[in-house]
């Protein structure tokens, strides 16, 4: 999220409209990354689950809280500024 953002603010900072892929390759970028960091971590956690003897339940809002939503901040912020970086500002509109 940190490269997609000040890609996209030094974009609209010097009036730069990106293509498509340099736009969103960043966010592609963002989204490996995570699917990295989730790899990494994600037998950690199971380690730990199996150890504690976790219920289901604790073991599903524990994912969802530390996995799913930061994962779904981060991609969604990251888009916007991808979209963010692509907007043209028509000042010429006829109202």
């Amino acid at each position: 999220m940190i490269l997609s953002r000040t890609l996209a603010k030094r974009r609209i900072a010097a009036g730069v409209r990106p293509t498509w892929s340099a736009a969103w390759l960043p966010v592609v970028f963002d989204a490996v990354c995570l699917i990295f960091v989730f790899l990494v971590l994600f037998r950690p956690f199971q380690f730990l689950t199996d150890t504690f003897s976790f219920p289901i339940w604790v073991t599903i809002i524990t994912l969802l809280a530390i996995g799913f939503i930061p994962v779904q901040a981060v991609l969604i912020f990251s888009s916007l500024w991808a979209a963010k970086s692509r907007y043209i500002d028509n000042d010429e509109t006829p109202y």
